[in-house]
């Protein structure tokens, strides 16, 4: 097995500056003028694992890609300098300095964790912490993205503006923590009555939003809201007490009614209203358009 002071030479520089660079959280390798492997230190054979015995004095820079590219650990067409994507999911971004003799130091620094807590600040800034749907600002880039496309392939779209009855009280008896839970399998409920291209979203306190893309006409969209309707009228369990609510449900097409996102929502939001003063848990296309 080779030794830390053998691999690769024993480091760049005087006695000991490699057990300083392999303390460094970022790979570091030194290449010569022609581009051969001078110097690795220990977290450039961390992050390159499976081909961690090619990092050996003289090896070519682009040997070693392809070594990582022949294991899979990387797209077999290096671009050279960049973030690289892993097969594992790891995220490494490669920098490469120039030095006065010619020769390159090529740095790796391992971005996964700080592209995971991206990833996670944008999904908190986008969904509902309580019910995991997208919140209202995402809906409606959705309804614009869904508007675009419906009009580019002359389809039609249909929004649900779903409000809960009764949930308040249930609220109010049982706590913030039991609305919470039923506020979670409601969300449960409208997702699975709608199809994955479809969008549900939660647009604030008791109201949900729907968008249903590519629809047939408008009877299809009254089948969806009536199933709504119906799952959601079903008894929900929240601190081992078994409640009743319901959900008045108002519907927008597009293009029949209007053709943009506020004026769909407007609409779909007033035929919701139009059921709640009727009688609550039911269903209504608007027979309105925007103006």
């Amino acid at each position: 097995m080779t030794s830390r002071d053998s691999r690769a030479g024993a480091g760049p520089g005087e006695p000991g500056v490699a057990e300083v660079l392999d303390r460094l959280h970022d790979g570091v390798a030194v290449f010569d003028s022609e581009d051969n492997l001078i110097f690795a230190n220990q977290m450039c054979r961390d992050l390159f694992d499976q081909i961690a015995d090619s990092f050996q004095p003289g090896i070519p820079f682009a040997a070693l890609m392809g070594a990582a590219g022949a294991k899979k650990m990387i797209a077999d067409a290096f671009v050279g300098p960049g973030e690289i994507d892993f097969a594992d999911g790891r995220t490494v971004l490669l920098r490469e300095s120039r030095m006065p003799s010619g020769g390159v130091v090529r740095t790796f620094t391992d971005l996964t964790e700080y592209r995971l807590a991206e990833q996670q600040i944008a999904y908190m800034a986008s969904h509902d912490e309580v019910t995991g749907l997208p919140n209202r600002s995402l809906f409606m880039d959705r309804l614009n993205v869904s508007l675009r496309q419906a009009a580019r392939e002359k389809t039609r779209i249909g929004v649900l503006f779903v409000d809960l009855d009764g949930f308040k009280a249930v609220n109010d008896r049982l706590g913030h923590e039991a609305g919470d839970m039923i506020l979670h399998q409601v969300a449960v409920r409208l997702v699975a009555r709608v199809r994955a291209s479809d969008t549900v979203a939660r647009y604030g306190g008791d109201e949900f939003t729907v968008i249903l893309n590519q629809i047939s006409n408008a009877q299809d969209v009254g089948r969806v809201a009536q199933s709504i309707v119906d799952e959601l009228t079903r008894p929900f369990t929240a601190k081992r007490e078994t409640v009743m609510i319901g959900a008045s449900v108002g519907v927008a097409l597009y293009p029949e009614h209007a053709e943009t996102a506020e004026a769909l929502i407007r609409l779909a939001d007033k035929a919701m209203y139009e059921v709640k003063r009727s009688g609550k848990r039911g269903y209504r296309l608007t027979a309105a358009t925007a103006r």
